[in-house]
């Protein structure tokens, strides 16, 4: 895909999702209250029976009338927006489905030290602001590259392109200026200085003025293992993500060039417009794997058991690519391959559904609200074990706030569906767009909804149906005569709509309520 057709993507889930967020419709019935409002109308499912006789013993499935699949298609008056449906319906076999408050889990000293003596038992922890701060044989090396192609006229030799005005989007008399300006006053070597990991440690600005301040809500470290391997180390809290841990392994980046972007991505959202040099399908990339499925889900499962959160399961994965662009290169080649491991909270024989939207955006965009994401734990498999853990937003669970809840039923939650489908994403067809969803999976899990207006801290699990599938937005004419190519979303962890199980009630997932 050329790089004009990421831009043109980019922008349209950027719009897609404000609109969504801000999107109102007429319907009463989809106006609902959300987070506790709402949940004063969560009503106790009839268990004494129905017309059909005891409803105890029945299966959610069967209480709801779910088929096993669902077909249908649907399509807007201008004929541009399609909404093709072909799905497994996904329900787990338990008989009810309970309305759960959780909170945020504290991000103090006691969890630092735990999470440290699970990742990083033996290892060395050094601060990374002394760690990663550049050596002069280090920028020498990268000084030297972008002079070679000065001199030898390549402007542009990744292949970013001009903005409008014609001027390239990296200018390499910049780079090359800031990068002699930063040889001047980096060190021969460094020694990096071991500390214990924890919040509140002093920071230098030693590229800058060389000033100090104290990280109150952030560490950042490199771990040093006794078998010598490298991981970054990074602890935050704050408004978005009030906890949130990153590890990454940094040996095998140590043997590639520094300046290179490397990134783990979904294999799935890639199969179709990928821009990767020798994309392998799926066939190729299973005889390129080091390790089994089996392998690598017991290498997350180890460490998944040591951090003893209850109800903590996979739940969710994909097969993994290690990407990154070679410098003069107009395509980004994959270094290794692996598995993307999701887990979740399964609370009752139902697991919490893994979408590939953290949450956490703000509807105000003044930016003055606290804004709180969706948990995560995700463990990347590469060929030599762990490559990357992202752990955010870890909840506590609370008591259950009503223990077998009312639902809607599938007709009723489908009418939505395909109601909402049409009235969301109908804004393309006004520039002679077409775009098409095709959704097979149908899930029902739980999720969090949350008020941030008046509680960022507490929220609450709801049952509620996702529908995953592909998007293919067709460019016009006129961006065809671009250059601009037809953009497909593949991903299987993308849900493009998420009703509320309980009342009908659209949640945006980007919003969390």
């Amino acid at each position: 895909m050329k790089k004009q057709a990421v831009i043109l993507a980019g922008s349209i889930f950027l719009a897609a999702g404000i609109l969504t967020g801000c999107a109102r419709t007429p319907e009463e019935s989809l106006v609902k209250m959300k987070g506790k409002e709402a949940e004063k109308n969560y009503e106790e499912a009839d268990k004494k029976g129905d017309s059909d006789g005891e409803k105890k013993g029945k299966t959610i499935r069967e209480i709801l009338g779910a088929p096993k699949t669902y077909q249908s298609e649907e399509k807007d008056e201008t004929g541009l927006l399609t909404i093709h449906t072909d799905a497994e319906v996904e329900i787990p076999d338990v008989e009810k489905a309970s309305v759960i408050s959780v909170s945020q889990h504290p991000f103090d000293q006691e969890t630092i030290d735990k999470l440290t003596e699970i990742f990083f038992p033996d290892a060395k922890i050094y601060s990374g602001n002394t760690w990663h701060r550049r050596t002069k044989p280090q920028i020498l090396k990268e000084l030297n590259r972008w002079k070679a192609y000065l001199a030898a006229g390549e402007l542009d030799p990744n292949g970013w392109g001009k903005d409008e005005n014609g001027n390239y989007n990296v200018d390499i008399y910049q780079i090359i200026e800031e990068l002699e300006a930063e040889y001047e006053t980096a060190p021969e070597e460094v020694t990096p200085e071991e500390v214990k990991p924890q919040f509140g440690l002093e920071q230098v600005d030693y590229e800058g003025t060389g000033g100090s301040w104290i990280s109150e809500d952030q560490f950042s470290g490199v771990a040093e293992t006794p078998e010598g391997k490298h991981y970054t180390y990074h602890l935050q809290k704050g408004d978005y993500r009030p906890f949130e841990m990153s590890i990454r392994d940094l040996t095998s980046d140590e043997k590639l060039d520094t300046s290179m972007y490397i990134s783990w991505e979904e294999y799935s959202g890639y199969r179709e417009g990928n821009h990767i040099k020798d994309f392998p399908d799926e066939e190729e990339l299973k005889k390129r794997q080091k390790l089994t499925f089996e392998e690598a889900k017991r290498i997350s499962d180890e460490k998944v058991k040591l951090l003893e959160i209850p109800n903590m399961e996979l739940t969710a994965w994909d097969y993994g690519l290690y990407l990154g662009e070679i410098p003069g290169e107009k395509e980004n080649s994959i270094f290794d391959v692996g598995y993307i491991f999701h887990y979740s909270r399964k609370i009752d024989g139902i697991p919490v559904t893994y979408t590939s939207d953290p949450g956490g955006e703000a509807e105000d965009l003044s930016g003055d609200m606290p804004t709180w994401g969706y948990e995560e734990l995700t463990f990347y498999i590469g060929s030599d074990g762990i490559s990357l853990v992202d752990f955010n937003n870890y909840y506590d669970v609370k008591e259950t706030k009503t223990q077998e809840v009312k639902l809607k039923s599938f007709d009723e939650i489908i009418k939505t569906y395909e109601k909402m489908m049409l009235i969301q994403n109908a804004q393309w067809t006004e520039d002679e767009r077409e775009q098409r969803y095709d959704i097979d999976r149908i899930v029902f899990g739980y999720t969090r909804i949350y008020e941030p207006s008046t509680d960022s801290k507490n929220g609450i699990l709801v049952p509620a149906w996702d529908f995953f599938g592909s998007y293919t937005a067709k460019s016009t004419e006129e961006e065809k005569a671009q250059g601009t190519e037809d953009y497909t979303n593949s991903s299987k962890s993308k849900s493009y709509l998420t009703i509320n199980a309980i009342d009908g009630s659209v949640i945006n997932r980007s919003l969390g309520y």
